[in-house]
């Protein structure tokens, strides 16, 4: 302990005698453990913590997938899910839930709430109890039931936390409610959106339909909720999926009109919560692993050109007495306290970029919010300082520790000169810097061209100047279809009317909304079994649509004010579904029949307009077959309204608020956005990748710069007794220009050879995030090549301008 304590001390003084290389050192390796410590606290918020409900690794969703084409949706329907529970052995409990919302009032001013509707399991399934009163009753599905859990920070803002609330009455969409519970404080479900949600009532409300139809809890086709389950202890999700396959069959040979290609599956809870940004994450947690790999060569460059200055006192120790192994400890512990040193700085660094990530594309990203440097942090933070004090320090101790005594004491005071294997050594980590860097940069680039290819597709309608607000007409108003029409009949003018306004129309669902209605329907003369039948994109439109959103009308008309309800049935297709539905010819004036309706009748439809494909779900993916029909003939009680400004849309708020008080004053708007944010809310994950790996890329083209900087600073200074002489024998300054910078752009040449390789091979782990540029695109190469080629040239030219100058002289006399 007192050699340990002794080499501690000394490797002080070493790095206090040195404050230069210590200053670079610390600060390299601050960089890099930083990076690493906070992309790791994201990556272990996100994807390697457990969620947060006892023994969590038994929950799954439970997706259904359409067997002919593979894709897999959340959705399902009522009755699929209630016969694959009854049916189901491997699931201990299972529970469907959506998230919809709800206006609260008779108790102050009408608010909006962000509402979760489940079946009365959910708690249960979750492992969730209530802190107040009790969580639903199994009893309480039934269509009669009406009764609410209040989550705790409504409990507390909305009921000042009275313990009295228990059986008082709310009033939601117009319907009163009793309050059974209150939630705990920090419970958030569904994880994947981090604001918690405000009430949660049971199926019931599914239940029930003013018009004499069947609630959409007894229509199989009818998918729109989630599920999750719970499986029995030792039961794998292999075992679960084997029977639910076995059940979706049996569903498929009972309800062939529905279920003919669907089946149901299980799939990790987590697994099902994190998998669009798995692989993102990962890469740039690998990226940030390369970065501190490249602050290490960096650092294990400087410990070479020191153990080279250094030879002379380590022969000395040697001469008296020290064994190789004892100087060799002594150099990794100088080594460990630059580590350490850099881990100080390093976490503080990872803290203040943690929360600043941790604000970033929080509603994208799942989990994203709870990012924090916590102790799994300060492991990791720990292991990355030891593993770096090993990597960066161990190659320079053993070269140190590697040395003809003689020749070192010969020296005398000049400190040694640099062997030829310290010299392929120190050029051999410059080259793997460069290629390092390069891997980074391509993947970057190649990124950020993707992100720009997609930014340049045009979503099918003008997003400048529009804003859209939701609202949701309480059934117990407005339950008929009739009632709800009226309303925006009467709503839509006045806002037109408004000061500032161009157009104002209705629209369900919103494009980049992360909603949609997906339904089957029949083309007339062209009768094929229902299970057969294709889907298409519905949307309800008000009047203007088309021209609030600019959407380019292609053939044909738009809706008018004479398409009533009592008038012909008519609706408007895009062109993609003109073209996969009727190629070569003219589609107007042809009749379809979608298999949606606010009434028991579902009539064909003639085709009266055909408009240009709009991006609704993302914009790097291809349109999908759309019709839209007017809204006086297919009436929902929640629309979103979306008006057109001519300047700031913002500012006509007040003016809207104003105008849908004066229809109703207990209809809050919410959800109030531009079109511009909704467009730039589903690239944000994109967005985020991009510009994450863009700043590591950066970082490690500033290192491995700087790296080739001081390796040919380093070997000027070495060879200035050769230059010296070059110059007296008739060098040019050219010539000497000419050779330092030549040998260091012939190492970083073989770098990027050598990084362009690893590069192509390590883009086929990008391919699924690049949209219209390839692995291998030339151009992206061919750019990072000339920014490292001018950062290489800029790098080697300052110490080759000072070898240019240097005095023969003064060099033969020094030597």
């Amino acid at each position: 302990m007192s050699n340990l304590w002794q080499d501690i001390r000394f490797g002080l003084r070493m790095l206090r005698a040195s404050p230069a290389f210590t200053l670079v050192a610390v600060l390299t390796l601050a960089l890099g453990i930083g990076a690493n410590t906070a992309i790791f606290s994201v990556v272990d918020a996100v994807l390697l913590r457990s969620l947060p409900f006892p023994d969590s690794s038994r929950l799954v969703a439970i997706t259904r997938v359409d067997l002919r084409n593979g894709e897999s949706v959340r959705a399902l329907s009522y009755p699929d899910f209630e016969d694959l529970r009854s049916g189901s052995r491997t699931l201990e409990s299972a529970a469907l839930y959506n998230e919809d919302s709800f206006t609260l009032t008779a108790s102050g001013e009408p608010v909006h709430l962000r509402a979760g509707v489940a079946s009365a399991d959910l708690f249960r399934v979750l492992g969730i109890s209530a802190q107040l009163g009790r969580t639903f009753l199994r009893e309480e599905d039934a269509p009669d039931a009406r009764v609410a859990m209040l989550s705790d920070h409504l409990w507390r803002q909305r009921f000042a936390a009275d313990p009295s609330v228990l059986g008082r009455t709310v009033t939601l969409n117009g319907r009163n409610y009793s309050i059974v519970g209150v939630l705990p404080p920090g419970i958030q479900f569904p994880l994947d959106d981090p604001r918690p949600l405000d009430v949660w009532t049971t199926i019931a409300v599914y239940r029930v339909t003013s018009d004499g139809d069947k609630p959409v809890t007894e229509q199989r086709g009818s998918h729109f909720l989630l599920a999750i389950g719970r499986l029995k202890p030792g039961v794998t999700i292999p075992q679960a999926n084997a029977e639910f396959s076995a059940i979706s069959a049996s569903l498929a040979r009972q309800y062939p009109d529905t279920n003919a290609h669907l089946a149901m599956r299980p799939e990790s809870a987590l697994d099902a919560l994190v998998g669009d940004v798995r692989p993102a994450l990962w890469i740039l947690l690998g990226a940030v692993g390369l970065v501190l790999l490249i602050a290490c060569a960096n650092v294990a460059n400087l410990l070479l050109a020191r153990a080279t200055v250094r030879q002379r006192e380590v022969a000395v120790r040697a001469a008296m007495g020290a064994a190789c192994s004892r100087i060799l400890r002594q150099l990794l512990t100088e080594s460990l306290l630059l580590a350490l040193a850099g881990a100080i700085p390093g976490t503080l660094l990872a803290v203040w970029a943690t929360r600043l990530l941790a604000t970033l594309n929080a509603d994208q990203i799942p989990r994203l919010a709870n990012a924090s440097v916590d102790w799994s942090a300060l492991s990791f933070t720990l292991a990355a300082t030891l593993s770096t004090a090993v990597i960066f320090g161990l190659i320079p101790a053993l070269q140190a520790s590697r040395f003809n005594l003689t020749g070192s004491l010969r020296e005398g005071g000049r400190g040694g000169g640099e062997t030829v294997r310290h010299v392929r050594l120190r050029n051999l980590l410059v080259v793997s810097e460069i290629s390092l860097a390069l891997m980074l940069l391509v993947g970057s680039g190649l990124l950020l061209h993707s992100l720009l290819n997609i930014l340049r597709v045009p979503p099918g309608f003008d997003p400048h100047g529009l804003i859209a607000f939701d609202l949701d007409l309480p059934g117990t108003r407005y339950g008929k279809p009739e009632q709800s029409a009226q309303f925006f009949r009467e709503l839509l003018p006045r806002l037109r009317a408004l000061p500032g306004v161009e157009s104002a129309s209705a629209v369900m669902p919103l494009p980049f909304s992360d909603n949609s209605l997906r339904t089957s329907f029949q083309i007339e003369g062209r009768p094929v079994p229902k299970s057969e039948e294709p889907y298409t994109q519905l949307r309800c439109v008000g009047q203007e649509y088309f021209r609030t959103m600019r959407i380019p009308l292609v053939s044909g008309r738009a809706f008018s004010a004479t398409d009533t309800r009592d008038a012909n049935k008519v609706i408007i297709i895009n062109q993609t579904l003109a073209k996969k539905f009727f190629p070569n010819e003219n589609p107007l004036g042809k009749r379809i029949k979608p298999g949606a309706s606010d009434s028991s009748d579902e009539p064909m439809r003639e085709i009266v307009g055909v408009v240009g494909d709009v991006k609704h779900r993302t914009l790097w993916r291809a349109p999908d077959p759309e019709v839209y029909i007017p809204y006086d003939q297919l009436a929902f009680g929640a629309m979103t309204i979306v008006v057109r400004a001519a300047g700031d849309p913002h500012s006509l708020l007040s003016a809207i608020r104003a105008q849908v008080i004066g229809l109703d004053p207990e209809l809050p708007l919410y959800g109030v956005r531009t079109l511009e944010e909704y467009i730039s809310g589903t690239v944000a994950q994109r967005q985020f990748t991009a510009l994450l790996l863009a700043l590591f890329a950066g970082i490690a083209l500033v290192l491995a710069g700087v790296g080739l900087y001081g390796v040919m600073s380093y070997g000027v200074a070495q060879r200035t007794h050769e230059i010296g002489i070059r110059v007296a024998l008739g060098a040019a300054s050219e010539d000497v220009l000419r050779l330092v910078v030549g040998q260091g752009l012939r190492l970083t040449a073989l770098g990027l050879a050598l990084g362009a390789l690893a590069a192509l091979a390590a883009s086929r782990l990008l391919a699924k995030m690049l949209f219209g540029v390839s692995g291998a695109d030339p151009l992206t190469f061919a750019v990072v090549a000339v920014v490292f080629l001018a950062i290489a040239v800029a790098a080697c030219y300052v110490p080759a301008r000072r070898a240019a100058r240097v005095d023969p002289l003064v060099a033969l006399r020094y030597e």
